[in-house]
């Protein structure tokens, strides 16, 4: 399918939609690899819960653009530069300290984002997001507390976090890189972005990881649909299914 939202709404909530199921997929690649049986259930179900929240979502958004496609449509008929996306969440599995560290900063970000969005104008998602803020808040505990296990655990833990981190910080600035559309429906651009910071160098700080000074590479934005290298492959997995039997029944 080729979209084309005609909402400003649904444009700024296909971006947090994208995000979370991108996100969720990655968690899912992880059933199954989680370090011990507890862990292996918490990824996943942390995966489930971000799966729910964009479809939520995606409901809300063929609502508002008054559509006759479905949130499944969205999700499997679109291709890559249809995305919106940050890039932060398809970077891969390498390790588990890259799944911790991917999610911590993704957390930090989702957190400050829906707690703004509980004021929303839109009744909707404004309800919404009180809910989805409860499995935010849960993941981040969890994404947390193995941030300090990690950096605070044997040279190896220490030395894989420390790497995870400095590479994914490098697809954190455009993050905050706000547009218009970010503007007119997040209250507070300008503390999202500093309560972030504050709170992603006080856990470093915390875990023995140092925050080095990262050089930026040329990328375009997500919010213009370009992506990772990672993006085209995660999405031929994801979509292989309902595209090889389009008219199958689930």
């Amino acid at each position: 399918m080729k979209l084309e939202l005609q909402h400003d709404e649904s444009k700024f909530l296909i971006r947090l939609a994208d995000t979370s199921v991108i996100l969720g997929q990655r968690l899912a690649e992880m059933c199954s690899r989680g370090p011990f049986l507890e862990e292996d259930m918490a990824l996943s179900n942390i995966s489930l819960d971000l799966f729910g929240r964009a479809e939520e979502l995606y409901k809300l958004i063929c609502k508002i653009e008054g559509a006759d496609y479905t949130p499944d449509d969205l999700v499997y008929r679109r291709n890559e530069r249809e995305y919106y996306n940050i890039k932060l969440v398809e970077q891969p599995n390498e390790d588990f300290a890259w799944v911790i560290a991917r999610q911590f900063f993704h957390d930090l970000y989702a957190e400050t984002l829906f707690g703004q969005l509980t004021t929303s104008s839109n009744a909707e998602l404004a309800g919404l997001a009180v809910k989805v803020l409860k499995e935010i808040k849960y993941s981040h505990m969890h994404a947390a507390d193995w941030m300090d296990r990690l950096g605070l655990g044997t040279e190896e833990s220490n030395h894989r976090l420390q790497y995870a981190v400095d590479h994914l910080r490098k697809y954190i600035v455009e993050i905050f890189d706000f547009d218009d559309l970010d503007r007119r429906f997040i209250a507070d651009t300008a503390s999202l972005e500093t309560t972030w910071r504050n709170a992603v160098s006080a856990k470093l700080q915390a875990c023995n990881i140092e925050e080095k000074e990262i050089v930026t590479p040329s990328i375009r934005d997500f919010r213009d649909g370009y992506h990772s290298e990672h993006m085209g492959n995660l999405l031929s997995i994801m979509q292989y299914l309902p595209r090889a039997y389009p008219d199958a029944k689930w």
